[in-house]
């Protein structure tokens, strides 16, 4: 893949978070589908895999969303030990202390409740703590949240990643963070360690939140009857 672009997915979702519906032993079909040489299955609070897997030239990278309990959402990649659900500095000390890469998801959509505008997240731990802000989020349904999350990787002079976000299939590849001259995983950290990146995405449709939001009511309905 020598001087040529490769295209990945870091913010996705599979069986695996209590919301997801992709069967995570297809994501390798599905990277092939859509073109793309890795995925970061983004798990919520629990990681899924704690190394990279790689087949054929396709990277399925270590990584989980987490909630902290005090600034909203925060992504930890490249991570090699299950971090603990606290404070969001505290995740991010956690993640560097393993040399993985902290991620700011979707920081200006006021639509979701756990995320940086939404909390009050200051600048001043974006500079200090996150290595890279996610400039284009496709479950961002308003594309001005997206262009203000861009405006604030540019304001805060930081490297931006793109994520689909998604929960099934279809929306896998709607974002894409791509990355020049990918071999190994130590490229793709490589290059994302040093803000190398480009990034292209479109909104998906609000209709792939539909399943998302219905499996979430049926959940909660079961956990109350129990």
């Amino acid at each position: 893949m020598e001087n040529r672009m490769s295209s990945f997915d870091l913010h996705m979702h599979t069986i695996h978070s209590k919301d997801g519906f992709i069967n995570p032993h297809n994501l390798f079909k599905i990277m092939k589908r859509h073109n793309l040489r890795g995925m970061a299955p983004t798990e919520h609070q629990r990681a899924a895999t704690l190394k990279t897997i790689e087949r054929d030239g396709r990277f399925i990278l270590p990584a989980c969303e987490y909630k902290s309990t005090d600034f909203g959402e925060v992504i930890g990649l490249f991570i090699s030990e299950h971090v603990e659900n606290r404070s969001f500095v505290e995740i991010a000390e956690d993640v560097h202390d393993q040399n993985g890469l902290v991620i700011l998801p979707h920081p200006r959509d006021p639509l979701r409740k756990y995320t940086a505008i939404r909390k009050g997240l200051p600048d001043d731990i974006i500079v200090k703590h996150v290595d890279l802000i996610e400039g284009i989020n496709s479950r961002c349904i308003i594309p001005y949240f997206n262009m203000t999350a861009e405006r604030l990787a540019a304001r805060l002079n930081k490297p931006m990643t793109a994520g689909s976000d998604g929960h099934t299939w279809l929306e896998i590849g709607h974002a894409r963070t791509w990355l020049q001259d990918i071999d190994t995983v130590d490229d793709i950290y490589r290059e994302l360690k040093r803000g190398r990146t480009q990034i292209t995405g479109w909104p998906s449709l609000f209709v792939y939140h539909l399943p998302t939001i219905f499996w979430q009511r049926i959940r909660r309905l079961a956990y109350d009857a129990w």
